[in-house]
């Protein structure tokens, strides 16, 4: 498979790229045991798959070579916005990482999350002194106007973190994804390059994520619930008030259309949702108007109802064996 079709392949299966199946722990010890045995077999079937198949080079899988710069002006203020964000990565890694260091497999994920996400900022950054929309003194004045601000976790427990960082890391995801379509419709086949990788990145992120909301769906569904509202209820992008001009910045973004309430509630919102898979009762526990609610179980008992006839039709559509 070349490059290209590997990032598509991420983009497309599963929103991530891997099985749907949440991995179950053994059935033993404590709850907390349990959560455990599971976030750490995700963590080994994250790093397994991303070092077959999603491992990149920041200077050997972007197609540096070929001509940069037929982006807009505003699709650089985009990218340069994305890239501010991007550098509070030492306080996104070390504030998350106090509070789950106790738990093996999300705090060896976090490690991976940091160093993945560092290869997003220096790529974003590349790009704009490639393309000259940016010059390195421009950037470096950008980190200078960053480093008075700190961010801070927008949550308090493990559980709301970590249905925060889902639902942080498929906005990101779609984010690039939409900028990637403008970088398309502009030519410009290097930002293009970049902006695939990053986004089969947050995909494989989010799945992780995903997974283990699910796992505390099972383990401790009400309690999750509750914080699933909670999050939805409190949820805004990361450090947008801690960048200068944000509201600027923001304007571009959702004028672009590349994200803002309706790409939310239909990309994000929704979709999340679907994947976790709720019951009619924990929507509606989970904040959905009950006639939403009502609509998307009967949409998903409808789907399923669906999968299930069309594996039956399979079976009993096989031809008889001929007798002899």
């Amino acid at each position: 498979m070349t490059a290209d079709s590997i990032v598509e392949h991420q983009l497309t299966a599963g929103r991530a790229g891997e099985p749907d199946e949440t991995p179950r722990a053994p059935r033993r010890g404590s709850v907390t045991a349990q959560f455990e045995e599971i976030f750490f077999e995700q963590y080994v079937r994250y790093f397994k798959a991303a070092e077959k198949r999603r491992r990149w080079s920041v200077e050997k899988d972007i197609a540096w070579d070929k001509e940069a710069g037929s982006a807009s002006d505003t699709t650089a203020l985009i990218v340069e916005s994305f890239c501010a964000v991007e550098m509070f990565l030492p306080d996104y890694t070390h504030r998350i990482m106090e509070l789950i260091r106790r738990s093996r497999g999300r705090a060896w994920f976090q490690a991976n999350w940091g160093y993945e996400e560092s290869k997003h900022s220096m790529a974003l950054e590349t790009w704009l002194i490639a393309a000259k929309k940016r010059t390195q003194e421009q950037m470096e004045q950008l980190e200078r106007d960053l480093l008075g601000a700190e961010w801070n976790l927008p949550f308090e427990t493990p559980r709301q973190m970590i249905c925060y960082t889902m639902v942080q890391e498929l906005a990101t995801g779609v984010n690039y994804v939409n900028l990637r379509r403008r970088a398309q419709d502009e030519d410009d086949h290097v930002l293009t390059s970049v902006l695939r990788w990053l986004s089969a990145d947050e995909s494989a992120h989010y799945n992780f994520f995903r997974r283990g909301v699910k796992a505390y769906l099972e383990l401790e569904p009400v309690e999750t619930v509750a914080d699933l509202r909670f999050v939805f209820e409190n949820f805004a992008m990361p450090a947008h008030a801690l960048i200068p001009e944000w509201e600027k910045r923001g304007a571009a973004i959702e004028q672009a259309g590349i994200y803002g309430p309706r790409v939310y509630l239909g990309k994000i919102f929704k979709p999340i949702l679907e994947d976790l898979g709720l019951t009619r009762q924990q929507l509606k526990d989970a904040g959905i108007p009950t006639e939403d609610a009502d609509s998307m179980a009967d949409w998903r008992e409808q789907a399923d109802a669906d999968k299930k006839l069309a594996r039956y039709n399979r079976f009993t559509s096989l031809p008889a064996i001929p007798s002899r």
